[in-house]
Formats: structure tokens, sequence, C-alpha cells
């Protein structure tokens, strides 16, 4: 009998540790259920998400159920929300969550111990906000001047939007190792971009304020891509998320349906551009095609002053952004020249003295050279990419000669570029991917050490930069919004 009251008593005491350990959880629990239902009660009633301005989209029920049918399967304690986690993905063996920080506008990923197996020791991410507005992460230690010997097992990723709301979420790994600025990446492979996904489709997470100031050094953008349903006025429209647009191996040749899934442009059509300062009033065409389309905007801003010419130079994305400022009628005062420029090898960096010369001798007035010519450096064009030190000595060696022939030089930074079948093979034939982001960094760098002025436009670019129709240059909307802020800062400069 003793023996029987002494098992009973311990089966108790093991009910009672049990339930002190679950209660908390359970009552926090009803609690976020609590808080849903209020939220949802709160969006339905004012029909917005977070506030009653006129630049947040409103929703209907739909939006508020699909935000809340991935948010329940997260646990939000202590301000926090866990993101949740796809089921399969190439780095599900190092991710052991991902924390939403709504006070700091912050991402960190919980990565296992370095010291605990862990496969990807300095993992690259790309990370994208959708929804009212478009808004890419920025990534503490993401830089090829990192210390490669010192891994970190938190990553913390930090946006920058105008406007609080509901946003879906998508993060995926582009390398498992960063590049730094002594890696030869030449056979490093990217993580394959069908399994790259460490996000659950659909994520979402709630920012609570703006904060236009920032942990980063970076500016707060001075525009944002807008989803449309208040600017066209269809206000019915739901809230879609925008993942990420690549080309997967085995799609460079075929229209197959299920390359078609991977590479729509439809995904894009819902979002237009909007100027903080809304009195910039931009040169655009509106129209279904080139016979019908009518200029609009404000010409006058890119008038006045003594006329200049500022020759672009290097190759497609230079003498693009020239035809489609002449043809926006961007060139009232500033008259703008291609000179193509291409370097296909490191070998090929060479004294371009007599280059440059030759340009000024054609171009008697070009005072200015806006030079970009990152593209082919980084692509299949000479077998091989530039690596780190060979693109800066090849840059410093621009700028110098430029200087020399009394040409004054202006840094433009890259386009990044979407994945594509030559990135995504392994090894890899293409490294722009790996190399676009070390590059502008570089030129971040000369640019400041040699006191040159650079044009950033990656508030534009960056954003949609999965958008280009044929997955490497810019156009239409996306291409004439940066054309209209590079002329007025080549007025400003």
């Amino acid at each position: 009998r003793l023996r029987r009251m002494a098992v009973i008593s311990i089966v108790i005491m093991i009910i009672i540790i049990c339930m002190s350990f679950s209660l908390p959880h359970i009552f926090r629990e009803i609690h976020i259920f609590n808080e849903s239902i209020a939220a949802t009660s709160s969006l339905l009633s004012s029909n917005s998400y977070g506030n009653s301005s006129s630049s947040i989209q409103p929703v209907g029920i739909a939006d508020v159920l699909s935000a809340l049918s991935v948010a329940r399967k997260s646990t939000k304690a202590n301000d926090s929300e866990i993101i949740p986690i796809s089921s399969s993905f190439t780095l599900s063996g190092d991710v052991i969550n991902i924390i939403h920080l709504p006070k700091e506008n912050e991402i960190r990923i919980q990565l296992k111990s370095s010291s605990d197996g862990r496969r990807c020791m300095n993992p690259t991410f790309r990370g994208r906000l959708s929804g009212p507005f478009l808004a890419i992460l920025e990534w503490e230690h993401d830089s090829i001047f990192a210390n490669p010997n010192k891994t970190h097992d938190i990553i913390v990723g930090r946006y920058q939007v105008p406007s609080a709301g509901v946003y879906f979420i998508e993060i995926v790994t582009t390398l498992c190792n960063s590049i730094t600025y002594l890696s030869d990446f030449t056979k490093q492979c990217l993580e394959d971009p069908r399994n790259s996904r460490i996000t659950e489709i659909g994520s979402s997470l709630n920012i609570l304020a703006v904060r236009r100031k920032s942990k980063t050094n970076l500016e707060f953008p001075l525009g944002f891509w807008k989803w449309k349903g208040d600017i066209e006025g269809n206000l019915n429209k739901r809230y879609t998320q925008l993942l990420f647009r690549f080309q997967p191996v085995g799609c460079d040749k075929t229209n197959s349906p299920g390359c078609q899934t991977f590479s729509s442009l439809s995904r894009f059509e819902d979002y237009d551009f909007v100027w903080n300062d809304l009195s910039i009033e931009d040169s655009m065409y509106v129209g279904p095609d080139q016979k019908r389309w009518k200029r609009t905007g404000d010409l006058t801003q890119f008038q006045g002053g003594s006329e200049k010419t500022v020759c672009f130079a290097g190759m497609s994305h230079s003498r693009n952004m020239c035809d489609q400022m002449n043809f926006l009628e961007l060139n009232q005062t500033i008259k703008v020249k291609h000179y193509e420029t291409k370097f296909e090898k490191p070998e090929q960096g060479r004294d371009l003295v007599k280059k440059f010369k030759e340009m000024r001798k054609e171009n008697d007035n070009c005072s200015f050279t806006v030079v970009a010519v990152g593209q082919w450096p980084g692509s299949f064009q000479g077998g091989r990419p530039f690596l780190m030190p060979e693109w800066d000595d090849l840059m410093m060696e621009i700028i110098t000669s430029l200087q020399r022939v009394g040409s004054y030089p202006i840094i433009r930074l890259l386009h990044k570029l979407p994945v594509v079948e030559r990135d995504a093979q392994c090894p890899p034939r293409d490294w722009r991917i790996h190399a676009l982001s070390g590059y502008n960094e570089i030129l971040r760098k000369i640019g400041k050490e040699m006191n040159i002025p650079i044009i950033d436009t990656e508030f534009i670019i960056s954003p949609m930069s999965d958008s280009y129709a044929d997955l490497a240059h810019p156009t239409m909307q996306l291409a004439w919004r940066e054309d209209n802020y590079i002329m007025r800062e080549l007025i400003r400069i």
C-alpha cells in the first residue's frame, strides 16, 4: 500500500511539473490567438494595413486570412515573431530558426554552431519584403572585406520601408560561403535556385513602425516600388507574395510550362515606383506600344545651365541608358553619348590612356565620363571572371586614365541580375551573381579614396532586379525611373 501511494505521489508530481511548463505556453498561444483576432478585427474595421494613410493599400478579408494562415504557425514572444522555415531546402541542416524583431526592423537567422557540423560557414542570403511596398534586406557582415576566418551563428538582415503593415517575406541562399576579396570563385557553385528558399512560401511579418534611421550606414531610400492598388484604384485586388524570379538549369532554350513558372513576368505588373518627394515628376511614356506611346512628365527640370556632353563608357547597359535618355528627351541640356568599352579577360587590364584619348578626340566636348564596365568582366565572355584584386586594379587604372586625359570620371554602380542557367550550372559558366556585389563594394571604396562622385541607383533597381524581360537589362519603367534619376544627378554634379 505504501509503495502504491509513493508511485501515485510521483505521478502527481510529474503531472504538476509538466503543467508548470505547458501552461505558460498554452496561455501564450491563447494570447497570440486573441491578438490575431484583435488584429483581424482592427484591419477589417479600418480596411487598411496599419493606418488610414492613403499610401497604405486597403485589404479585404482574403488578405487577412492569407497572412494569418502562415502567421498562426509562428510564435511571438518578447516582441518577436518566428518566421516559418521551408520544409526542404539546401541549408535545412544549418538553419535553426528565423526571427523578426519589429522594434529593430531586423530579421535574424539562427544557424547551427559552426563547431557543430554546419555545412555552410558563411552563407550569403538574399531577402525581399513584398506587400504595400518592396524592400530588399541588407545583411550584416555581407562584405568582401569581412574576415573570411570569422563565422557568425546569427545572421542579421535589416529592412527599410516607408509604411507599417503586413508584409510577405522571402529569403533565399545564393552561396554556401560568401565571396571575400581574396576568394577564387571561378569554380564555386551557387546553391540550387530550385531549392534555396529558406522561408516557407506565404510567410509574413508585421512591421509596426517606420524607422528612417538604420543601424547600417545606408540612407533612407529616396523612393520605393509600391503596390498599385490605390494608384490605379483597384482596391479589391489582394496582395500577393513577390517571389524571386530565376532561370533554372534546363530552361535556357525552352519555353516549357515548367520553366515559365519560374520566369514569368506577370508577378511584377502590380508595382509602380513612387518618390518620397511627391513633387518629382519623371519623364515617362504611356501606351501599349511605341507607335502609340505618349510622353508625360516635366522636362523643365532638365533645362537651363550650360550645355555639356557626358560619355557613358561601357557596353549594352550603358548603350541602352543613352538610347533611353534620348528617347525620353532628358537631353535638354546634358547631351549623352555611348562609348563602347569592353574587357573580356584580366590580362586586358592595360594602360587605357590611349583608348580614352581617342574618346576625347572623337568627342571634343565630352568633359565627363560615366564609367560602368563590370558586366563583361564578371560574365562568361572571357571564360573566367575578374577576381576582386584584378577588378580593383582595373578600375583604379580606368579612373586614373580618365583623369590624365582631362575627362572628369563619374562612377555608376552596376546593375544586379537574377540567377540564370549559366550561373546555376555547377561549375558555373557565369559569375555575375558571385561578383557584382563585390565589384560595387570596390567601386564605393575607390570613389571614397579618390573623391570620385558615385551614382547609386540600387534603391530603384535592386527590389526589381529580377524583372528584366531578357534576364539581363532593365527596361520600360524600371529603366526610365533610373534614367530620370541619373540625369538629375548629372545636373547636380
